[in-house]
């Protein structure tokens, strides 16, 4: 696929600085116990930016230059790009291409769906140490429901926009090279993430949380 550009050098260091950003601001009662305002502050100061650094981040990964310009867009060349030959109709790539779009919006919209849930100072802002255990809709599937949504988008769109070629011809492989190298780097850092705030909410919540995290599986349903 030579209209495919390798990842950008510093993508890992941006998403990963965005990980790192939900880290600072995860559920950390010790921090908003001893000076809530500040906290407060801090939170909604940091959590923005961290998503705003995966968003640019994966934005680097997926990073695709066409080999077409805008002045030659036209329907054919889209096609083409997805992998239908103008010629002998549909690809294997096409539907593949298809099948992850697909992914991709299902993963967008449960990860919106998570946070019209949980609500938008919760998601993005800062959480109170008097907010309440919310378990219900999406986080009675799983935990860290918006993290599966990032899990998801990140896979498909690696499927979708492989950094690298998958191969041509008859030697042609569905190896992904450098941008699914990121999705399992991302996926394993939600997962420390997801711990680490498993642990906070156990203390917080104790008993209440400990029956929840028991019933309910982390970041993938089972």
């Amino acid at each position: 696929m030579p209209w495919l550009a390798p990842v950008h050098p510093y993508a890992p260091l941006i998403w990963l600085a965005g990980v790192i950003c939900l880290g600072l601001t995860r559920f950390t009662h010790q921090l908003a116990g001893r000076g809530k305002i500040w906290y407060y502050l801090f939170s909604s100061a940091i959590r923005p930016v961290g998503v705003l650094l995966i968003f640019f981040g994966w934005l680097a990964v997926d990073a695709v230059q066409p080999a077409f310009g805008v002045p030659d867009l036209n329907a054919e060349t889209l096609l083409f790009y997805f992998g239908w030959d103008a010629h002998s109709g549909p690809q294997i790539m096409f539907w593949i291409n298809l099948l992850t779009l697909l992914g991709i919006l299902a993963s967008f919209a449960f990860g919106i769906w998570a946070v019209k849930a949980l609500g938008v100072r919760r998601s993005f802002l800062f959480r109170r140490t008097d907010d309440r255990l919310f378990t219900r809709g999406p986080y009675a599937i799983v935990r860290h429901p918006q993290f599966l949504s990032a899990v998801g988008v990140t896979f498909f769109s690696a499927v979708l926009f492989p950094a690298g070629q998958w191969g041509t011809g008859a030697g042609q492989t569905w190896i992904m090279t450098e941008t699914f190298a990121n999705w399992v780097m991302f996926t394993v850092s939600l997962w420390v993430l997801s711990i680490i705030e498993d642990r906070e909410l156990a203390k917080h919540f104790g008993n209440e949380y400990r029956e929840y995290a028991g019933r309910v599986p982390r970041i993938f349903p089972n």
